[in-house]
């Protein structure tokens, strides 16, 4: 063993490789060849590792965590609102209109239908064309 617990290993490169490391060890802030090397070779341990890991290294996972919580609050305040706006929607149809308990539940039953169909694309304007066509035909 050397200085501070460290071990001499021999590395042997090529002239291209020599002169690379030379050109980007400054760049990179590495004082000496052996700090630009030690870097490099700890660098592709952790990827290796990373590849062979099940799961993700903390700093991925945390970040990505935090992408998520944000997103998650984000619809969450989203779903809020168009709950509200639906609801607001709902009472006015409600207050101008007077349905009886068979309507409304086939026109629930209707929609349960629609929704499942069109995988919860509805549209207004297929709405209004199956409306014209049912009083068109009935």
């Amino acid at each position: 063993m050397s200085k501070e617990g460290q071990e001499r290993v021999t590395f042997r490169t090529s002239a291209k490789t020599r002169s690379a490391i030379e050109q980007l060890m400054g760049d990179e802030g590495s004082r000496s060849m052996n700090e630009f090397i030690e870097h490099a070779v700890n660098h592709y341990i952790d990827y290796i590792l990373m590849t062979r890991a099940t799961t993700l290294p903390k700093a991925i996972s945390s970040a990505i965590d935090g992408r998520l919580g944000m997103l998650e609050d984000r619809l969450s305040a989203l779903q809020f609102n168009n709950s509200v706006e639906l609801d607001m929607l709902v009472r006015i149809i409600a207050s101008a209109y007077k349905f009886n308990d068979t309507a409304l539940r086939k026109l629930r039953s209707d929609s349960v239908k629609n929704v499942k169909q069109t995988s919860g694309r509805v549209s207004l304007a297929n709405a209004v064309r199956e409306s014209d066509e049912a009083e068109w035909q009935g």
